[in-house]
């Protein structure tokens, strides 16, 4: 079951004998029945903080999984692989999915209103609860060179920080992706922009492992001193110390929009008034003048999240390698015509390129062109053979000098990046997803319009399913259209490059001799000066032929 372009499937009453974590319908077929499972949601953590008078939705972060009777089954891999669960005690994935959903609701009620009704913390404007968590920069420092601009009061400032030699730097917002080196570009032509923020309990963990403030990760001299007393980075978990959830990390996608259409915005995405400030050397210049900074006033809309938190090991097959949660606008792309299947990794024909055609839409998408329905996907922009790679426009569309024209259906057609997503989503997971935006919808919440793409977690697996396939957690392939883009099926063929969170973030360590793990974070590779990014993959790809 899928839906597009926002629309919520109409929901059928359905026959239900109770079940924790599903439920088992009654389906005629001829003039026999079948018991069909169907997951159901839970939409509150156990011990709600706030009130849910007229919503069963509730401010409260998980921390970690409800009951899950099939983890406790696994004694090699199966997780979401081959048959449909017949049952909640078969069904290993629908607790996770629940915490992603839970984890996403309670961060997006509105700072301040935590103590407030869904009615009211999930509606109106305000900051949400993650947006008063630190950003990155404000735990390890900014970058060398931001622009300095005068900042109206009541808007966000969002700063796009380099080198001074004409490199985006990853301190403070971004607009390059992780791992690829690549940005991605919407359909008015602008850049989307990241931006990553940090829980309070993984800050106090940074600054002082194992209460000890001289191994202070967030500088490279505690890295340094942890690295050579040993130390092994361990972020916290539910429990650990008191603490009622685990570590967070959350990374937000962003698309500029445009202040005079904010009413109308509103009602799509969840809006944010802001700032946007770029360094003087990232920005084309023009004829008659160098090079300026810039400094907007933009709405920014949401258009993607990921979610990581620590998880406790409590469970035999469970490793503590996070919960991997990402969610998406359901309007960012469109699926590819022949998205592989997460139930069976191994026959996905899509492996190891990058292009995953799509049908024609039928809609419009924010990331994708319906003019040019023959486009090919998912190919990152080309970067400017000298100076700055990816250079800003002085004014929209920020990415203008890096758009490309082509011929589709007899017109002449602009075309920025066009974003296929190339996995559906896990049955269950869609089936779950139209459960809880079916409740946000009746609390007239602007996140009824997004949707959990997948929750990804480690799994304790002695049989690998394919020896292309990432190993250690289930599913084996999860990646977000508009954060990973270029990562969805294994087209880089390096450590990063393999669609799979956990695979992906294993490869994390201290920038520090001898270069420790840190835990599936990269965060702290934050404490160097450098480019944290890679060269574009844009290198490494035919960009000749772009239909």
């Amino acid at each position: 079951m899928r839906w597009r372009h926002g629309c919520l499937p109409s929901l059928a009453l359905l026959a239900v004998t109770g079940c924790s974590g599903g439920e088992r319908v009654q389906a005629a077929s001829g003039q026999q029945s079948s018991s069909v499972y169907h997951p159901r949601a839970q939409y509150c953590a156990p011990s709600p903080s706030g009130p849910v008078t007229g919503s069963p939705l509730c401010s409260t972060i998980p921390g970690n999984i409800g009951p899950d009777p099939a983890l406790d089954q696994m004694i090699a891999y199966n997780g979401i692989i081959g048959a449909r669960p017949t049952s909640a005690a078969h069904d290993s994935q629908t607790p996770f999915d629940n915490l992603s959903w839970q984890t996403f609701v309670a961060i997006n009620w509105t700072k301040g209103k935590e103590d407030q009704p869904a009615q009211v913390g999930l509606q109106g404007n305000g900051p949400r609860v993650w947006e008063g968590w630190p950003r990155v920069s404000e735990i390890f420092g900014n970058g060398p060179v931001r622009a300095t601009c005068g900042v109206p009061p009541g808007v966000a400032v969002f700063q796009i920080a380099s080198d001074g030699h004409g490199n985006p730097v990853a301190q403070n917002e971004e607009y390059i992706q992780a791992a690829t080196g690549d940005p991605a570009i919407d359909v008015s032509g602008n850049w989307t922009i990241y931006e990553r923020r940090l829980n309070g309990i993984e800050v106090a963990y940074l600054k002082a492992p194992g209460g000890k403030t001289s191994w202070n990760l967030t500088t490279q001299a505690g890295q340094q001193a942890f690295a050579s007393g040993g130390g092994t980075v361990n972020f916290p978990s539910i429990g650990d110390q008191n603490a009622t959830t685990g570590a967070i990390e959350i990374k937000a996608a962003w698309r500029v929009l445009d202040p005079a259409q904010r009413s109308a915005n509103q009602r799509k995405y969840y809006v944010v008034p802001a700032m946007l400030t770029v360094a003087a050397d990232l920005v084309a210049p023009l004829p008659s003048r160098p090079p300026t900074p810039i400094c907007a006033t933009v709405d920014l809309g949401l258009v993607a999240m990921h979610i990581i938190q620590k998880n406790p090991l409590t469970k035999n097959s469970l490793k503590p390698e996070w919960f991997w949660s990402t969610f998406e606008h359901v309007d960012n792309a469109p699926i590819a015509r022949q998205a592989c299947d997460p139930t069976s990794p191994a026959t996905c024909t899509l492996l190891g390129q990058l292009d995953c055609p799509a049908e024609p839409a039928a809609v419009g998408y924010s990331y994708f062109k319906r003019a040019c329905p023959d486009c090919k996907t998912n190919q990152p922009p080309t970067p400017s053979p000298t100076g700055t790679p990816f250079a800003w426009n002085p004014t929209q569309p920020y990415a203008k000098g890096y758009l490309y024209t082509t011929k589709s259906g007899g017109q002449t057609v602009t075309v920025g990046t066009q974003v296929s997503r190339c996995w559906q989503a896990y049955s269950l997971t869609d089936e779950l997803n139209s459960q809880w935006r079916s409740q946000l919808m009746k609390v007239g919440s602007v996140f009824q319009n997004y949707m959990l793409v997948g929750t990804q977690w480690g799994a304790s697996i002695t049989n690998a399913p394919n020896p292309k396939i990432p190993g250690g957690a289930v599913p084996n392939f999860l990646s977000n259209s508009v954060i990973e883009t270029y990562l969805q099926t294994l087209a880089n063929q390096d450590p990063f490059g393999n669609g799979s969170c956990v695979a992906c973030h294993r490869s994390a360590v201290l920038p520090v001799t001898p270069n420790p793990q840190s835990d599936f974070s990269f965060l702290p590779g934050l404490v160097t000066p450098g480019l944290l990014r890679r060269a574009p993959i844009v290198t490494r790809a035919d960009r000749g032929k772009r239909k």
